[in-house]
């Protein structure tokens, strides 16, 4: 007993007898993967409709984000994540957890499928609108244009008739 009150006393000794130094210690405890970036999304995302799949993707974008039933499904750095609204919460989930319908086809297909459609879509707007303003452009021109003389000759210089031929009472 004499022997550990004597060493107690030797070892308090040190520590009172030395100077004092600046003992620095950082401790680092990480949990899980890497740190992921915060998914922020500022605006509703414009969706497309892919036939064949079954289920809607976004546009313009700068996530890969699905749409299928009630959640939103966003696909980031190899990483799946799930919500029931646009601009989150975002949960992880894993691949195996995505409705078969989505789980079938790889994201790069998925992207395929929604540039194909795209193309399609503004195809069909262009040929829509051109159409519209080539009809627009006509009722304009029909409004303001006066109405073309009558008569056997269309009162073209090139001697011609309106049936093409050369008009040859011309002097």
């Amino acid at each position: 007993m004499k022997s550990k009150i004597l060493m107690a006393v030797g070892v308090a000794g040190m520590f009172i007898g030395n100077p004092a130094v600046d003992a620095l210690a950082e401790v680092n405890v990480r949990i899980g993967s890497a740190p992921r970036h915060a998914i922020v999304i500022d605006r509703p995302p414009s969706f497309i409709q892919l036939g064949t799949p079954g289920f809607s993707v976004s546009y313009g974008s700068p996530y890969d984000i699905v749409l299928y039933g009630n959640y939103y499904y966003l696909y980031n750095d190899g990483l799946w994540y799930r919500s029931g609204n646009y601009n989150g919460p975002w949960g992880v989930i894993r691949e195996r957890s995505l409705p078969p319908r989505i789980r079938r086809y790889r994201i790069n297909d998925i992207r395929r499928f929604r540039d194909v459609e795209y193309r399609r879509h503004q195809e069909r707007y262009d040929r829509e609108r051109i159409g519209n303003d080539r009809d627009r452009r006509w009722d304009r021109r029909d409004d303001h244009r006066p109405e073309p003389p009558r008569g056997d000759r269309d009162h073209r210089d090139d001697g011609r008739r309106d049936d093409g031929r050369r008009d040859d009472r011309r002097p």
